[in-house]
C-alpha cells in the first residue's frame, strides 16, 4: 500500500454513490492510502461538490436514482476535461461501463471492489492524468515558442530584403544589378520585376532627399 508524497498536497479523490456504507467505506480506504476524500450521494450533488472542491479523481458508481454514472461522466468532464474517472459497476453491466469507457472515463472495477486492484487503477488513473496535462502544456509552449520564433524571422527577413534594397539602390547601374534583383526577387518569392520598381523607387527617393 503506497502513499502519495507527504511533500506534496494531498490528492483529491471524489467519491459518488447513492449508498452511505459504500461511501464510508471507500473514504477510509482512500484516507489510509493518503487521499483527501470528498463525498456524494447523488450526481447532482457530485457536479456541485466538483465546482466547489476541484478533485482531480472522481470515483463513481454507474447505477444511481435521477443521475446515472453513464449521464454524469460527460457532465463532470465539462467541468474540468482533466478528471480522472473510474467507474464502479455490477457484475451484469459491462455494456454500460464500456459505454463510460467511451464517454472518457479511464477505467470500471466490478462490485466488490479489489482493494489491491483498485490502488492500482488509481495510480495508473492519475499517472495519465498527468501525462495529458504535460503534453498539453508542452503543446502550448511549443506553440509560443514556433510563433515568437516565426515572428522573430519574418522581422529579420524584413530587415535583411530591406537593407538589400538600399544596396541595390545605392550601387546605381552596374553590370550585375539585373542578375542580382532576379535572385534577390527569388528570395523573397516576388517577381524581378517588382523588385526593380522598389528599386528605382528607392534611388528616386535617395536623389531628391
Amino acid at each position: 500500500m503506497t502513499k502519495p508524497d507527504a511533500q506534496t498536497p494531498a490528492t483529491t479523490i471524489l467519491v459518488v454513490d447513492d449508498e452511505d456504507g459504500i461511501r464510508q467505506a471507500l473514504d477510509r480506504f482512500l484516507t489510509r492510502l493518503g487521499y483527501r476524500v470528498l463525498q456524494a450521494a447523488s450526481g447532482a450533488e457530485a457536479l456541485d461538490r466538483q465546482a466547489a472542491e476541484q478533485p482531480q479523481l472522481m470515483l463513481s458508481d454507474i447505477r444511481m436514482p435521477n443521475m446515472t454514472g453513464v449521464e454524469l461522466v460527460p457532465k463532470a468532464l465539462t467541468v474540468d476535461s482533466d478528471l480522472a474517472i473510474i467507474m464502479l459497476t455490477a457484475i451484469d453491466e459491462p455494456r454500460t461501463a464500456i459505454e463510460c469507457l467511451r464517454l472518457g472515463a479511464y477505467d470500471y472495477l466490478i462490485k466488490p471492489v479489489d482493494l489491491d486492484e483498485l490502488e492500482m487503477s488509481l495510480q495508473g488513473a492519475l499517472r495519465q492524468r498527468q501525462l495529458e496535462i504535460e503534453r498539453r502544456e508542452l503543446e502550448q509552449w511549443l506553440a509560443r515558442e514556433v510563433a515568437v520564433r516565426t515572428r522573430d524571422l519574418e522581422e529579420r527577413t524584413t530587415l535583411v530584403e530591406d537593407v538589400a534594397l538600399d544596396a541595390l539602390a545605392a550601387a546605381g547601374e552596374w553590370q550585375g544589378s539585373d542578375a542580382a534583383i532576379k535572385k534577390l526577387a527569388k528570395e523573397l518569392g516576388t517577381s524581378p520585376d517588382d523588385v526593380a520598381r522598389e528599386v528605382r523607387k528607392r534611388r528616386g527617393g535617395g536623389a531628391g532627399a
